[in-house]
C-alpha cells in the first residue's frame, strides 16, 4: 500500500494542485537519507503513474523555454507503505515531510511519508516491472502470456499476483478482491494452471477491472494513506465498504504468505 489505484490518484492530485505553477528548486529534509535533488532551471511539474510506480517530470517552464534551452528531468519515486503528496501554502508546514518542490509564489509540493519507506531518484520506468494493467491492458496480458513458461508461474496464483514484473500495481488488497471474484479458481494452484484454464482470460481482465474500480472509488483509506481531497467518487459502484468483498472480511479465511503478507480468501479453500 499504496497500490495501483492510490498511486494513480496521487498523480491526479499532484497535477491538480501544481496547475501552471512555476517551481524554482527542490530541497530535502536533512534528517532523511534520501538523495539530494538539484535543478538549475525554472520548471513545471507533471505527474504520471504506471502500476505502483510514480514519476514526476520536471521540464523548463513555458515562460522560459526556447528550443535551445528546453530541459527535462524525471524523478522516479516509490511511495513505500504510506507516502503521499501534500500542497503547502506559504508558511504552512507538515510533519513527516521529506522532499519539497518550491514554487515561485512561496508554496511547496511536499512528499509526506510517516514510515520513511519511500524513495526517489533521477530515472525512468523500471524495466523489470510490467505494463500498467489499467492503462495498457493488452500489453499487460501479452507479457504474461509470452512468459508463462517461466518458473515464476510455477508458484501459487495468490503469490504470483504480487509479482511486479508481471502484475505491476497489484498489491495485497487487490489480489484478494481479484481472486475472490473468480468462481471455483483455487488461489493455491500454480498460477500457470489458472491462467491457461477456462477462467484465465477472466482472471486477466479482472486484473485490469478491479484496480480501475478501486481508482474510481477513490482508493483505499488503509494504514496512513488517505484519499486526496477533491477526488471524484463514483457512487454508481457503491461504497468502498460494499465493494471490498474479501480483504479484511472477518467471514473470510486468512494466512501469511511466503513474502510475509496476509492473504485473505474464501474459507472453502482452507485445508
Amino acid at each position: 500500500m499504496p497500490e495501483l489505484a492510490e498511486v494513480r490518484l496521487t498523480a491526479d492530485y499532484v497535477n491538480r494542485v501544481v496547475g501552471n505553477k512555476i517551481f524554482s528548486g527542490i530541497s530535502k529534509n536533512t534528517n532523511h537519507k534520501g538523495k539530494e535533488m538539484e535543478v538549475d532551471f525554472p520548471f513545471e511539474i507533471k505527474a504520471n503513474s504506471r502500476g505502483k510506480e510514480f514519476m514526476l517530470t520536471l521540464s523548463t517552464a513555458d515562460l522560459f523555454a526556447t528550443p535551445e534551452n528546453l530541459q527535462v528531468k524525471n524523478i522516479i519515486m516509490t511511495m513505500g507503505m504510506s507516502g503521499y503528496f501534500k500542497w503547502l501554502e506559504p508558511g504552512e508546514t507538515m510533519r513527516n515531510s521529506h522532499l519539497f518542490f518550491h514554487s515561485s509564489d512561496g508554496g511547496m509540493l511536499a512528499f509526506v511519508d510517516v514510515r520513511r519507506f519511500g524513495k526517489w531518484n533521477w530515472g525512468w520506468w523500471n524495466s523489470s516491472r510490467g505494463p500498467d494493467p489499467t492503462l495498457d491492458p493488452e500489453a499487460f496480458k501479452n507479457k504474461i502470456k509470452d512468459n508463462l513458461n517461466k518458473r515464476a508461474f510455477d508458484k501459487p496464483l495468490m503469490e504470483v499476483l504480487m509479482n511486479q514484473e508481471y502484475f505491476n500495481g497489484i498489491g495485497n488488497y487487490l489480489r484478494a478482491e481479484i481472486i475472490n471474484r473468480l468462481d471455483d479458481v483455487d488461489p493455491f494452484q500454480p498460477a500457470r494452471d489458472a491462467i491457461v484454464s477456462g477462467k484465465g482470460e477472466r482472471l486477466l481482465d479482472l486484473c485490469s477491472e478491479i484496480p480501475h474500480q478501486a481508482y474510481l472509488l477513490g482508493g483505499g483509506n488503509l494504514y496512513t494513506w488517505e484519499t486526496p481531497k477533491g477526488v471524484e467518487i463514483h457512487t454508481s459502484l457503491g461504497s468502498w465498504t460494499d465493494w471490498m468483498k474479501c480483504y479484511g472480511n472477518k467471514e473470510m479465511s486468512s494466512m501469511m504468505d511466503n513474502i510475509g503478507r496476509r492473504f485473505w480468501f474464501d474459507p472453502k479453500w482452507s485445508n
